[in-house]
């Protein structure tokens, strides 16, 4: 009989995003997963049975723990959700700065290459979207699309924070978002049932 596994598959994974927290993506080896748990390769490659299932692995858990990073309201307006999820979004780059750049600054993860429209296709979101589409009284596909711009906007920010290029100010990039959100918000926003016409009837009246 095989002799019983010190370390089980989570315990082994969790050792190694220890690694990846700690010291980057590049510390992610095989020899140094077993090195930080005073074991041999061996019961290492038995759960993962070489570098690339272990770096999928890691990878998926990384991904789990930003969606969770994402989710996570303090009790906003539903108005604001899309704001509280770009500030999360940057709240993990700025925790988790090797996280964030394995998940988007080391190339395609497991799932390859995702498209800007696969931002809004998650269903855990689409139910939020439809919501805020309504209350702002514009199509969902029109707050999609606007979802898809902050995301951008809020991903040029998180960079810059995870690599260590700027200091993190919560207030000013809150209101940062907060402004780009209202003003490409407002200019989206369906007019009420003849406010275009009287709008063009008064200003006619002024020429």
């Amino acid at each position: 009989m095989p002799p019983k596994q010190k370390y089980s598959a989570d315990e082994i994974l969790s050792a190694a995003l220890d690694l990846v927290r700690h010291h980057g993506l590049a510390a992610l080896t095989i020899r140094n997963v077993a090195q930080s748990l005073d074991i041999s390769t061996q019961p290492v490659i038995s759960c993962f049975k070489n570098s690339a299932a272990l770096h999928e692995a890691v990878w998926k858990s990384v991904n789990d723990i930003h969606g969770r990073y994402l989710m996570t309201f303090d009790g906003s307006d539903p108005e604001e959700i899309p704001l509280q999820i770009g500030l999360n979004y940057i709240r993990f780059a700025t925790e988790e700065p090797h996280l964030f750049q394995l998940l988007f600054l080391n190339g395609p993860g497991p799932g390859g290459i995702q498209s800007l429209a696969g931002l809004t296709e998650d269903p855990d979101l689409k139910p939020m979207l439809e919501a805020m589409a309504q209350g702002g009284g514009i199509s969902l596909e029109q707050m999609q699309s606007l979802f898809r711009t902050l995301a951008v906007y809020v991903h040029g920010y998180a960079c810059l924070l995870a690599g260590g290029l700027m200091k993190s100010d919560q207030e000013q990039m809150k209101q940062d978002l907060t402004d780009f959100w209202t003003i490409h918000l407002n200019g989206l926003e369906s007019p009420e049932p003849g406010q275009t016409a009287s709008r063009t009837n008064a200003e006619g009246g002024r020429s």
